[in-house]
């Protein structure tokens, strides 16, 4: 593949002034309290009790006037299903309730799915039917707190079933800085086509809440010029031949919830309801009448949420910061820099620099490369260029989402795969280049004329790997900012597929390199890693090497595929400032019970604070503080999934768990 690499911004360890404007430089500043320990949370050893969340009680540290300890526990602050108080404002959402129910008989249940017209919506069976069962999500995400004025709010995000919801909950913090649900609502997307699978999240430095779409739907299968019909797009990921000896070709199920690059649009469409009502998709006669309904470029986006001391809400997409599948948005104290993970198969990573402090709807995109400088065997050493991929608004490519295809941006041609000496090397017409991202595999690709800057928003990730940037990455998770050190730590859940070097889990497999530059060489690591991201005086990322990789070769059972007193399958992370600790959550099925860690960066100590019950993924770490109490957030998402534990007699339900460790007084 030729060199690609241009527009290249190479990090300077200076520091640098334009015009008037001095360029901002993190100040490591010592945290306020040192030998900090949390009481480890105890390993359930008999069944009944891994049905249930257990805590850390207990939390050391010395500070300016001493050392002292504080008891801790767990306390629920909702679970998904559960009753509670309409939010009583005049807003659009209580004026439909309203003309349902009286004032005093307006209820509000957490976690339920609506359409845009703020109708309930009810489960979808395997043949795409509307059953009688209200679809409550029993998979909250991303749960921030926020104190505005003198009032006290949690935003959460729910990121499954499709459509994803977001619910804003008023809070009360009683005289023990005990926090309660007081009303909630249904956070309304109707403006820009609804929420697209919510899932982590952060504070901005501003106190707004910071979300993301992930597992963007892949607008290429929206073109009826290259796709005309649902035979040509299901199983067509990785679709490209790169063995010798290729299977015949084979027909793939159009089934709605069999197709896997269409399954997720066909379970949004019934937010979008039309005069007839939801259209579930039974309703929905194949991609034909599901492009009437979706536009995917309305999809796929980071996003914001500010809230009012009344309640009221601000709720908008940063178009100009790029589409992906973003599991977490991260701004950094300066107020311009943005780092963005992209989750999923062969995914980037993005840096944004707004062009005004606090506002994201305009600015410039970068997209990296990463060059590695160890072997890999224990997760890898790279120094980190960018690439710019120009500056834009949101106004002009939100406008650009609502007009243009697919195929208004790209040509596609057919890759050619050769073989020579028992290696494959793709083949792209002259003028395309050959790109390997996302499910999509290899593709030749060639922007139309005068689209790039649309290409780079609107297929961020298709756009960064054909000017040369790195798409690799498998589950690029959580970020977070350490301001004592001036660096960022990054959790990548599983090290497989394209970090390794024309392999898969281990095996030699090359559809996940072809067509690409491989530059990540990795030994596969079943059980994830955590890496440090240093920053340099102008706030970008200029290395990347491993902090802590889970063991998957000791301390293993039958149970347990990863070591039980290491990490397993990192997802998000969080950095406490003033305790000086890292907080890192799992999701994983290599062990029987997931957990969030506190772990100290310059000792290596690490402990459970957090256990879930079966089958859980512990979900939105974060450290908050509201009045003269801080918390640390914990969620306990979709419990028994894949566990035929759910009927045990000592089961706690698949109602998800939203709450916090604490309260502390700091």
């Amino acid at each position: 593949m030729r060199n690609r690499l241009r527009n290249v911004l190479i990090a300077v360890f200076v520091v640098v002034s334009v015009g008037a404007v001095a360029v901002a430089v993190a100040v490591a500043a010592e945290p306020k309290y040192s030998h900090v320990k949390f009481a480890p949370a105890s390993l359930p050893s008999l069944h009944p009790a891994k049905h249930h969340l257990r805590s850390t009680k207990e939390v050391s540290m010395c500070g300016p006037e001493g050392c002292f300890s504080q008891p801790l526990d767990y306390h629920v602050i909702l679970r998904s299903g559960e009753g509670v108080q309409c939010s009583k404002r005049s807003n659009r959402s209580i004026e439909v309730r309203s003309r349902r129910h009286s004032e005093e008989q307006c209820e509000e249940i957490f976690g339920l799915t609506k359409d845009q017209n703020e109708q309930p919506l009810f489960y979808t069976n395997a043949e795409g039917t509307k059953s009688s069962n209200y679809d409550v999500s029993d998979n909250p995400d991303f749960s921030s707190l926020l104190q505005v004025g003198s009032s006290f709010f949690s935003l959460v995000q729910f990121e499954y079933p499709r459509p994803g919801v977001m619910y804003l909950t008023r809070l009360h913090q009683d005289e023990q800085g005990q926090l309660s649900p007081v009303s909630s609502e249904m956070v309304d997307w109707s403006h820009q086509g609804g929420l697209w699978i919510p899932c982590a999240g952060s504070l901005s430095p501003w106190n707004t809440h910071i979300g993301g779409e992930e597992y963007e739907p892949d607008a290429k299968y929206f073109s009826a010029l290259y796709y005309p019909n649902d035979t040509m797009i299901c199983g067509s990921s990785f679709g490209v031949c790169t063995s010798i000896e290729c299977a015949e070709d084979t027909i793939s199920s159009t089934m709605w919830n069999q197709c896997s690059e269409l399954t997720n649009a066909y379970s949004f469409a019934k937010y979008l309801a039309g005069s007839n009502g939801p259209q579930y998709p039974e309703h929905v006669d194949g991609i034909e009448e599901l492009r009437e309904i979706i536009n995917p470029y309305d999809y796929g986006y980071a996003f914001e949420v500010a809230v009012g001391e009344d309640g009221s809400y601000n709720a908008n997409k940063w178009y100009a910061v790029g589409r992906r599948s973003n599991e977490l948005a991260y701004i950094l104290p300066d107020e311009r820099t943005m780092y963005l993970s992209d989750d999923g198969t062969n995914v980037v990573f993005h840096m944004f620099i707004a062009d005004e402090p606090k506002d994201f709807s305009s600015g410039t995109l970068y997209a990296a490369k990463f060059n590695q400088e160890t072997d890999g065997s224990k997760g890898g050493t790279f120094g980190i260029e960018w690439i710019d991929l120009g500056r834009a608004t949101s106004e002009e490519i939100e406008e650009a989402a609502k007009t243009l295809k697919f195929h208004d941006l790209f040509e596609i041609a057919k890759p050619e795969v050769h073989f020579s000496e028992g290696k494959a090397r793709v083949r792209c017409p002259e003028q395309f280049d050959s790109v390997n991202q996302g499910t999509a595999g290899v593709e030749c690709l060639k922007v139309k004329e005068g689209m790039d800057l649309v290409a780079s928003r609107l297929e961020s990730r298709r756009y960064s790997a054909m000017k040369g940037a790195t798409t690799e990455f498998t589950k690029l998770e959580g970020l977070t900012y350490d301001p004592h050190r001036n660096q960022m730590y990054a959790a990548v859940s599983d090290i497989k597929n394209g970090m390794e070097d024309n392999m898969s889990a281990g095996s030699p497999e090359v559809k996940y390199d072809i067509g690409g530059d491989n530059d990540i060489r990795v030994k596969y690591n079943k059980c994830g890693c955590v890496y440090t991201l240093k920053l340099d005086e102008d706030n970008h990322v200029t290395k990347m090497a491993p902090l802590l990789c889970g063991d998957s070769e000791s301390g293993l059972d039958d149970k347990n595929y990863c070591n039980i007193n290491s990490v397993s399958n990192p997802d998000n992370v969080a950095f406490l400032d003033d305790l000086d600790t890292l907080l890192i959550a799992e999701d994983t099925r290599n062990h029987e019970n997931n957990v969030l860690w506190s772990y100290n960066v310059d000792t290596g100590e690490k402990d459970r604070i957090f256990i879930a019950p079966l089958g859980a993924e512990v979900t939105s770490p974060y450290f908050y503080r509201l009045g003269n109490y801080s918390y640390i957030m914990a969620v306990a998402q979709h419990p028994y999934e894949h566990n035929h534990w759910l009927f045990d007699t000592s089961s706690s339900g698949k109602a998800g768990h939203v709450g916090y460790i604490g309260p502390i007084q700091l």
